[in-house]
């Protein structure tokens, strides 16, 4: 969805504004999360513009229950005219400047999963590859499906059955160990390219400072604490 936003007071503020289903953002369970969605917009025509936001869930993540895994953060992004770089500024911040040609884009995390996710029906993760609710590499992080394309134009995937048994063999032998590594390794890797977000958050249950991969120790103790409660003490059990 597209939509161009004028200033009525001044004119002098013009927005080109997007709304999208923000892909892997359900949080993975038995039964997924709700999507959440990706609010972009592109300033057209500014003078003395200035941005303000506030909003939760960058550091206390949604979590899934009885099994399930987390959302993802939130926070937004700003990219300044002619750079290549974003810039993360949180979910709290107040008064920055903003001109002609900036984008800015602010995410909404999504529901938890409900449910161990490795017992999510792999033709039920195929219709979710096809809604563009869940990418072909998170079906297999997060879920364990192993899927192979067919023909993406068209929506043809196949779901492959026997690398898909070993592969949520292999997750659940190892996850909960995963659940528990050492936050400051988790934070090195994060660093160095080797985990994304959704790794950091689903696998190891760490919270960092998203912009500068910093580990944050008290957020990560609380939100550890929930997960060892609502997804690890499920897996135990299972």
């Amino acid at each position: 969805m597209r939509s161009i936003v004028r200033c009525k007071g001044c004119g002098k503020l013009d927005l080109d504004c997007e709304c999208e289903i923000l892909k892997d953002s359900p949080g993975p369970g038995r039964w997924r999360g709700g999507a959440g969605v990706m609010k972009t917009s592109r300033m057209l025509q500014a003078e003395k513009a200035v941005i303000s936001y506030i909003c939760d869930r960058e550091r206390a993540v949604v979590w899934g229950i009885e099994g399930g895994l987390p959302s993802m953060p939130h926070g937004l992004t700003l990219k300044r005219a002619g750079a290549n770089a974003e810039e993360r500024l949180g979910s709290i911040f107040s008064d920055v400047p903003i001109g002609e040609g900036d984008v800015f884009s602010r995410p909404t995390a999504g529901g938890g999963g409900f449910g161990d996710p490795l017992e999510r029906e792999p033709n039920l993760v195929i219709e979710d590859i096809k809604d563009d609710y869940v990418s072909i590499e998170r079906a297999a992080k997060d879920y364990g499906v192993v899927v192979h394309t067919i023909d993406a134009e068209l929506c043809e995937y196949e779901v492959d059955k026997s690398a898909t048994v070993a592969l949520r063999a292999k997750i659940r032998a190892g996850r909960i160990s995963n659940a528990r590594l050492d936050p400051e390794i988790v934070a090195e890797r994060y660093r160095s390219g080797k985990l994304d977000v959704f790794d950091v958050i689903r696998q190891h249950a760490v919270i960092l400072d998203w912009g500068t991969g910093a580990l944050l120790p008290e957020s990560t103790r609380q939100f550890r604490e929930v997960f060892e409660r609502r997804s690890v003490a499920m897996w135990a059990v299972g």
